[in-house]
């Protein structure tokens, strides 16, 4: 019986123990299992103000991305003007955790300033960690109608410089207008400091600038509807080379710049080549790869998403198609800003400011 008894004992102890080590392999099972992001908030940070484009496109991505993320954490939109976009990007690179929980829609000519060494840049934005961008916008420069500017060369001819409204010289529509400014030989005031592209607006509508340079993309929202259907506006350029369907039918520098601006017109392709990458949105420097990769997956997932694709079709004309993934848009920044010393002159001589 005492063999027995100690036969009973020594079972009970091994089964125990066995039931012990399995219940801890189910626990660390299940921990694993569990998604990163379960439970979690992503915080998006809006590079403008309220109601820009930058803005609807940002609270699009908030109430759609966290359904292709495993675990569906919650999304939430802050909004970070300032410096044409490099206060938020300044944020993201310096003070947000690269923990995969912030997201920044960034301010797609940042990219510019950092190319020609302003100072105001405390970021690098070739370590960014980006998911992807959707969309292609080309620019356009229009001018109130109640104002001499008619044509470029109605600008050239003017004897009062136009007031361009801008927001900053990082922006894109200070590159856009020193780009023409250059090409044409205008002579151009611009009035920046506006926080928003909505402030830009109501300063055209309160008569404080003349003429406002931006994506042709501007025109499908408010005000800029509006004042195509008053003619309250008078379209002047647009990028080309390919002519836009949103605008009226106008002119592109391509048709309208001289030959001796060749070498300026062939510096578009790096001073506009955010363009091409209309919405981009990026990581801290340093984020995990398997986190990073979890949001680039979903950024691709939620593209496919035909009630997403129909909402940006109707709040940014997407066509539903064109993009860039993480890795396309991270090899598209570098070999965008790796540019020559003898380029990088150039682009400081046109981007100087007046």
């Amino acid at each position: 019986m005492g063999d027995q008894g100690d036969c009973k004992i020594h079972c009970s102890s091994v089964l125990a123990r066995a039931f012990f080590l399995l219940a801890i392999a189910f626990t660390a099972q299940a921990q694993v299992a569990q998604p990163f992001y379960e439970g979690k908030t992503i915080q998006f940070i809006v590079s403008s103000g309220v109601g820009a484009t930058t803005d609807i496109t940002t609270r699009l991505m908030a109430r759609s991305l966290g359904k292709y993320i495993p675990g569906h954490p919650s999304i939430i939109a802050r909004n970070m003007p300032g410096g044409g976009g490099l206060v938020a990007a300044n944020y993201l690179y310096n003070v947000s955790k690269p923990d995969g929980l912030t997201i920044l829609a960034v301010s797609r000519a940042n990219y510019m300033e950092q190319m020609i060494g302003r100072p105001e840049v405390k970021s690098d934005f070739r370590k960014f960690s980006w998911l992807g961008s959707f969309n292609r916008t080309p620019m356009m420069l229009a001018c109130r109608s109640d104002t001499p500017y008619k044509s470029i060369a109605t600008l050239r001819a003017a004897k009062t410089p136009p007031r361009f409204g801008q927001s900053g010289t990082g922006s894109i529509s200070y590159v856009f207008g020193k780009l023409v400014e250059k090409i044409f030989e205008l002579k151009v005031k611009n009035v920046t400091g506006f926080q928003s592209a909505r402030e830009t607006d109501l300063a055209m509508e309160r008569g404080e600038v003349d003429c406002r340079a931006s994506s042709d993309l501007t025109v499908i929202r408010a005000p800029w509807n509006r004042w195509v259907k008053e003619k309250y506006v008078t379209f002047l350029l647009q990028q080309g080379p390919e002519k836009s369907d949103l605008i009226p039918p106008v002119p592109t520098v391509y048709e309208l710049a001289p030959l001796e601006a060749k070498s300026t017109v062939d510096l578009m392709g790096v001073m506009l080549a955010f363009t091409e990458f209309d919405r981009p949105f990026a990581a801290p420097p340093g984020v995990a790869k398997d986190r990073l990769q979890i949001l680039r997956d979903g950024f691709l997932r939620m593209l496919k998403d035909t009630e997403f694709a129909a909402e940006a079709k109707n709040l940014l004309d997407w066509d539903g198609i064109f993009h860039y993934s993480g890795e396309q848009l991270q090899k598209k920044i570098e070999a965008t800003m790796n540019q020559p010393p003898d380029v990088i002159k150039r682009i400081k001589e046109i981007l100087a400011e007046s």
